[in-house]
């Protein structure tokens, strides 16, 4: 939920609206979830990594296809903010370049078997996750008045602003590994990209006075990555 310091995004907005949403999102507590300091600190194994691993695939895969729904309700001159994100997930049209495939071999190359990834369980919260994202990216059988286009525009924009956040700390975890400069790590710059897309798309939705939605849309994300990292945090703790 929202800390009273947030109020509420169109109360906080000045003239920069990419810097208020930015502040507006970074108070909200998934960015000091207790995840991000086990990441950077916490010695596990290689089993340990695997089901992280398999876990962080369920949920990413998961958005993936969201966000192609997403792009189904975006006004046209709004679309290409997604599309590139959408590309590069799946690998710029090489099959074998899909991020999920990167991911996969990172599992291996910490020292999984493949059929020992496929086994490694998905956990509660991470299921809670999915279950509780999928009505913002696709919002509409919600009963509200709101933009839905917006809404799934602030969704969109939280999932990339955390996105950041998580492979930075998964970068460092897999350094015991020595596994820090595997391709998939490429996304500590990917993201950052895919961040200013999901802003350029949420400021898009709010220079057109859709602050309500936005927030909506980014509040309930970054509530419900709440319990994306609870069943991160289990597989390694």
């Amino acid at each position: 939920m929202l800390s009273a310091a947030q109020r509420s995004l169109k109360s906080n907005a000045n003239s920069d609206l990419s810097l208020t949403l930015r502040q507006f999102a970074g108070a909200h507590r998934a960015f000091d979830h207790p995840l991000f300091r086990a990441l950077e600190s916490v010695q596990f194994s290689p089993a340990a990594a695997g089901h992280l691993l398999k876990n962080y695939d369920a949920h990413a895969s998961h958005l993936r296809r969201l966000l192609l729904k997403s792009a189904t309700i975006m006004p046209e001159s709004a679309v290409a903010f997604i599309l590139e994100n959408v590309r590069n997930e799946y690998g710029n049209g090489v099959n074998s370049d899909r991020h999920q495939l990167q991911l996969q071999s990172v599992a291996l190359q910490a020292g999984n078997s493949a059929s020992a990834y496929r086994a490694f369980t998905v956990e509660k919260g991470v299921k809670s996750f999915i279950k509780e994202v999928t009505p913002f990216y696709y919002p509409l059988k919600l009963a509200t008045s709101l933009s839905k286009a917006a809404i799934a525009a602030g969704a969109i924009t939280a999932t990339e602003l955390m996105a950041v956040e998580e492979f930075k700390a998964l970068q460092i975890a897999f350094k015991q590994f020595g596994l820090q400069d595997h391709i998939w790590f490429d996304h500590v710059m990917v993201e950052q990209e895919h961040s200013d897309d999901s802003i350029a798309l949420a400021l898009y939705f709010l220079e057109r006075g859709h602050f309500d939605a936005v927030e909506f849309g980014l509040s309930s994300v970054l509530d419900a990555n709440m319990h994306l990292y609870d069943g991160l945090l289990a597989t390694i703790v």
